[in-house]
C-alpha cells in the first residue's frame, strides 16, 4: 500500500526525504528508494526525465554564461527551501552549466519547508560542513506561509523574519563570503487549494511584498548583492508556477538562472 503524503515524482523532485534531516547523497537511489518504499527503477525513470530538462535547460543558457574567468576560482551555495531543493531548480541548472568549468561551481543546500529559522538551526551542523565562498540565498516563502483558517498568522512574523534573515547575513559575512539575496515570487492560492486540499495554507500578497521590502533593505544595509527575481517573473507576464500554485516551474528557473548568470562573476 502507498503509504507516501505526495505522489512519489513530488517527493523525489523535492527531495521530501531530507526534511527528515536523513544525510543521503541526492544520487544516492537506492538508499532515497528505501525510504519511500520504493523499487530503484522507479526513482531511475524518473531521474531520467529529469536530467534530460536539466541538461536542456543548461544547453538554453550556454548564451549567456560569462567567457572571462573570475579572479578567484569560487564555490557557491545555494541556501533555502524546496524551491532550491527541487531537482529542477537553478541551483541544478548552473551546477550542471558548469560541470566542466574549473572556476565555478554550486552546492545545494536547501531543504524543502525550511524557514529562516531553520536556516538559523542548520549553519553550524549542516551548511558550514560544506566549504564555499559564496551563497545566493533564497529564503522566505515557507516564513510568509498562514494557516487558512480565518486567523491568518504566519509561520514566522515579519519582525522574526528581518531579525533571523539580518542574523544569517552577518553570519556569512563575518565567514567572508560574498551574498546574493533572492526575492520571492507570489503563490497561487487557488490552485494551491486544489493541490494540497489538507494543507489548509494560504498566502497574502501583501506579506510577500514587506518581505522583498525587507530582503531590498537588509542588501543595501550590509551591501550584498540582491537579485529582482520577483520583480523578473511579474514583468515577463507569464505564468511560471508549478502545478501546485507554489513551486516555481524549471521555465522560471531559468529566468533566476540568467540574472544569476549576470550578478556572479
Amino acid at each position: 500500500m502507498n503509504q507516501l503524503p505526495f505522489e512519489l515524482a513530488f517527493m523525489h523532485k523535492f527531495n521530501i526525504y531530507k526534511t527528515g534531516g536523513l544525510v543521503i547523497d541526492d544520487d544516492d537511489l537506492r538508499s532515497i528508494a528505501r525510504v519511500y518504499g520504493v523499487k530503484k527503477r522507479e526513482l531511475l525513470r524518473l531521474e531520467k526525465e529529469i536530467s534530460r530538462r536539466i541538461r536542456k535547460a543548461a544547453d538554453e543558457l550556454r548564451a549567456f554564461r560569462k567567457t572571462d574567468a573570475p579572479a578567484r576560482p569560487y564555490v557557491a551555495a545555494a541556501i533555502g527551501d524546496s524551491i532550491t531543493s527541487d531537482r529542477e531548480s537553478y541551483q541544478k541548472i548552473l551546477a550542471c552549466l558548469w560541470i566542466d568549468d574549473p572556476m565555478r561551481s554550486m552546492i545545494d543546500c536547501g531543504i524543502s519547508g525550511d524557514t529562516t529559522a531553520d536556516i538559523m538551526r542548520r549553519f553550524y551542523p549542516e551548511i558550514f560542513e560544506q566549504t564555499f565562498d559564496r551563497a545566493v540565498v533564497f529564503i522566505g516563502t515557507n516564513d510568509s506561509r498562514e494557516n487558512d483558517d480565518g486567523f491568518f498568522l504566519s509561520y514566522v512574523s515579519i519582525e522574526e523574519y528581518e531579525r533571523n534573515l539580518e542574523y544569517i547575513i552577518k553570519v556569512l559575512q563575518k565567514r567572508g563570503v560574498e551574498i546574493v539575496l533572492v526575492t520571492i515570487p507570489y503563490a497561487d492560492n487557488e490552485r494551491m487549494d486544489a493541490y494540497f486540499p489538507e494543507a489548509r495554507m494560504r498566502y497574502d500578497d501583501e506579506r510577500i511584498d514587506r518581505t522583498n521590502e525587507i530582503i531590498r533593505k537588509l542588501a543595501k544595509k550590509h551591501g550584498t548583492a540582491i537579485c529582482e527575481f520577483a520583480g523578473a517573473l511579474a514583468e515577463s507576464g507569464g505564468n511560471w508556477l508549478e502545478p501546485d500554485g507554489l513551486h516555481v516551474s524549471i521555465e522560471g528557473h531559468k529566468i533566476l538562472c540568467r540574472l544569476l548568470l549576470g550578478i556572479l562573476p
